[in-house]
């Protein structure tokens, strides 16, 4: 886990740089202290005074490109610093993520080609960062005038030293393995062959009945539990699945992973995605597998499959009993008059559709997280939240600290399922 508290490495800072703090006038000390705003920085643009190689090794020892400390006003809070290196040509760097929608702009370390930026968080939060460079080209030989332009050069992620982390995404060879069967079924909806990965609980017996999930996005949620603290990594739900088992949060239950094919961006939108859900996929798992006419049927998934999920569930409701959404889309109208995601004009389709229809037989869990593309996509969250409750369903709502990436979905799956498959 990417938690670096560099305290050690700031008593050398602060030990190998008195001298040169020392020569400066109090003024000046002053300037560098408001301009370099952590105890760290300081000493880094000090001892960088009388040995230009230090912040060359400074750069070159961090794992990442950046460094969490404690805040000291503040015991919830953290500052965490970025760091970038540029050359000639680079004009400036912009990092993006977390709570400051918009970005944070970096900053020259003294003449250094050495940048840095500070943000402070919540202790608790976990979110994705990048790192843009922008740099400077001659539009022509005889002109002073130049282009920037932009690249992407890094990726990487901070992870609070109390963010909420789930214990079930950890394997255990002392836990009970489900089994994974590769499946598929042809769909008339869908007009072609598609693939399934049915997740079959430990001990499965055709002589009892289960639960069923359908995982919407089904490929991202087979990742390796090991990728857990890495931000690239997608989100082990068979292995979140079986720890839930093993722990006694949820009976036994089968999961079915719907794999993506095609165009995921219009299947999402698509009713006739939604016939394949609940007419296709939950009848013939019921054909081929144990689950009865009485059992619990969720359909889960993020982002625009969130759309999916609670179009299905509500075009189905005597199939369909219950929605777990991540991060879920919901200002698409599936109008000539589009949302653009950020700053949504227009109701979305399903807030619209919820709030004119009765009262359906379907439970909910939402959540988002508050660095989710500004305002948007929390706010349609909360104004989806408040039509069911007002509406009479029961609804668990769930916000935390952190954007829209498996890097948060995975810890907050399971809190989803449990609420939904309560014993």
């Amino acid at each position: 886990m990417i938690k670096i508290f560099l305290l050690s490495l700031c008593l050398i800072f602060i030990l190998t740089s008195v001298a040169t703090a020392q020569e400066l006038s109090d003024d000046e000390n002053n300037i560098a202290k408001q301009e370099y705003p952590t105890e760290t920085l300081y000493r880094l643009w000090l001892e960088y005074q009388k040995d230009e190689n230090s912040l060359v090794r400074f750069y070159n020892s961090l794992p990442g490109q950046h460094i969490i400390e404690p805040n000291e006003k503040n015991p919830h809070e953290v500052v965490v610093t970025y760091f970038a290196k540029g050359n000639d040509d680079t004009e400036y760097f912009m990092q993006s993520g977390g709570p400051d929608f918009y970005g944070l702009r970096f900053r020259k370390i003294g003449d250094s080609p050495y940048y840095y930026c500070t943000q402070i968080v919540p202790s608790d939060a976990w979110f994705n960062y990048g790192i843009n460079e922008f740099k400077r080209s001659n539009s022509s030989n005889e002109s002073d005038l130049y282009q920037t332009s932009m690249n992407h050069v890094y990726d990487g992620a901070i992870i609070g030293p109390d963010a909420p982390l789930s214990q079930y995404v950890n394997s255990s060879s002392a836990i009970p393995k489900g089994e994974l069967r590769d499946e598929s079924l042809f769909s008339k909806f869908m007009g072609e062959e598609r693939k399934l990965i049915v997740y079959l609980p430990p001990g499965y017996s055709n002589k009892t009945t289960y639960d069923l999930v359908i995982q919407l996005d089904g490929q991202n949620y087979l990742g390796n539990e090991n990728n857990r603290e890495i931000w690239q990594g997608w989100t082990p739900m068979p292995t979140i699945l079986d720890n839930l088992i093993a722990e006694n949060d949820i009976s036994p239950i089968i999961g079915v992973f719907i794999i993506n094919q095609g165009n995921r961006s219009e299947d999402m939108l698509s009713e006739n995605f939604s016939d394949f859900i609940a007419l296709e996929v939950s009848s013939w798992v019921t054909e081929n597998f144990s689950v009865s006419d009485s059992s619990k049927i969720i359909v889960s998934g993020p982002s625009r499959a969130s759309f999916a999920a609670a179009q299905a569930a509500y075009k189905y409701p005597d199939i369909i009993n219950g929605v777990l959404s991540q991060s879920g889309s919901f200002y698409y109208t599936l109008k000539e008059s589009e949302n653009w995601p950020i700053y949504p004009e227009f109701e979305g389709k399903l807030l619209d559709d919820f709030k004119k229809s009765e009262k359906l037989p379907i439970q909910f869990y939402l959540e988002v997280g508050l660095y989710d593309l500004g305002l948007g996509r929390v706010g349609m969250n909360r104004q989806f939240r408040d039509i069911l409750e007002l509406k009479g369903y029961k609804v668990h709502y769930n916000e935390y600290k952190g954007g829209h990436s498996h890097l948060n979905w995975r810890h907050t799956l399971s809190t989803g399922l449990m609420h939904l498959l309560k014993k």
